[in-house]
């Protein structure tokens, strides 16, 4: 692993102190289910599955990008369907808290009418390591 993957590493999992989240352009909102698609993959950094398709690195910015969305889309015409499980999902995410990560997997994962790939675990640190290593 890069020092740069390790010190991504540790911002993502170590809390921060909060800072503003910045709504985002309206080009800049995804559709609902690019967006769910895009925690799903996130979700693959953390939990242990036999399969997974797609990866998204989880980083302090990612979460806050994903956070300023929902700021964008609350309340408007394109309000996101889970939008309350999204946001609770990224607040604790952004608090270093990712311990609900194999819920927010499955979740999505059910959805989406998954046969294959259900998250059985939270990986280890050093298996975090290692898929980091392999995918970023």
């Amino acid at each position: 692993m890069t020092k740069e993957q390790e010190q991504i590493m540790k911002e993502v999992n170590e809390p921060t102190d909060q800072k503003e989240i910045k709504a985002v352009e309206k080009d800049g909102i995804p559709s609902e289910g690019s967006f769910r698609q895009e925690l799903h993959e996130m979700t693959h950094q953390k939990v242990r599955a036999n399969k997974k398709r797609g990866s998204q690195q989880m980083t302090a910015e990612q979460i806050d990008r994903m956070l300023g969305i929902l700021k964008s889309v609350e309340g408007t015409e394109d309000h996101y369907e889970h939008f309350d499980f999204y946001k609770k999902s990224l607040e604790a995410w952004d608090k270093g808290d990712f311990s609900n990560a194999v819920t927010v997997h499955n979740t999505i994962w059910e959805w989406q009418n998954g046969t294959i790939g259900r998250a059985t675990g939270l990986m280890s640190e050093e298996e975090e390591s290692e898929y980091i290593k392999r995918n970023f």
